[in-house]
């Protein structure tokens, strides 16, 4: 009895009108069955196509008033999270670390943050303390240990007060930045939309 040696060969060109071939073949390289095999449409991922285009859509048509974008509508989704986990490295909703936070918001937003506080405070506007305005984004160096020269970041709501991560124990909070220890540790801000 000959072994016959199986050969799957999955092709997707023009040459084979989009099919897959299904090849059996002998020790000696003959073709002994072979079978097209028809693709049927996997309704999972041409729903998450649809959704995605859906969602591209949207965000080609919307109309952002730049006062509103800068903001309103970042502050206001920025407290959505207030009292949530702080998880060093996070980046989601889940649990976000300082910098995982900022980023994940302007995301949101459609604009592409780096990583760190220390990357995110390379980027923008310069801007003082005295001309700050909501959106804003406010560096600090609370662990001189780390050696670099900022350690953590939060976003300026306005009223002396910014939101951000700050640690295990407090997760997302409101804190003043004149009335707090963070006065003593602040860097620098930076302005990234006007």
């Amino acid at each position: 009895m000959k072994k016959i040696l199986l050969i799957l060969i999955f092709l997707n060109s023009t040459l084979f009108s989009n099919q897959n071939i299904f090849i059996i073949k002998n020790r000696d390289g003959k073709v002994i069955k072979g079978k097209k095999i028809k693709h049927s449409k996997n309704s999972f991922f041409d729903d998450l196509i649809k959704e995605q285009k859906k969602l591209l859509s949207q965000l080609q048509n919307r109309n952002f008033k730049r006062d509103e974008f800068n903001k309103n509508h970042i502050i206001k989704d920025a407290k959505q999270y207030l009292g949530g986990k702080y998880v060093w490295g996070g980046t989601k909703p889940k649990g976000f670390d300082c910098s995982g936070y900022i980023k994940y918001l302007y995301e949101k937003e459609g604009i592409a943050l780096p990583r760190t506080a220390y990357q995110q405070s390379k980027v923008g506007k310069l801007v003082t303390r005295d001309n700050l305005k909501k959106g804003d984004l406010l560096f600090f160096l609370t662990d001189k240990k780390r050696h670099i020269p900022i350690t953590h970041v939060g976003m300026y709501i306005g009223n002396d007060k910014f939101i951000h991560a700050a640690s295990r124990k407090k997760g997302i909070i409101i804190s003043s930045l004149s009335k707090s220890k963070y006065n003593r540790y602040f860097v620098k801000a930076k302005r990234i939309i006007k």
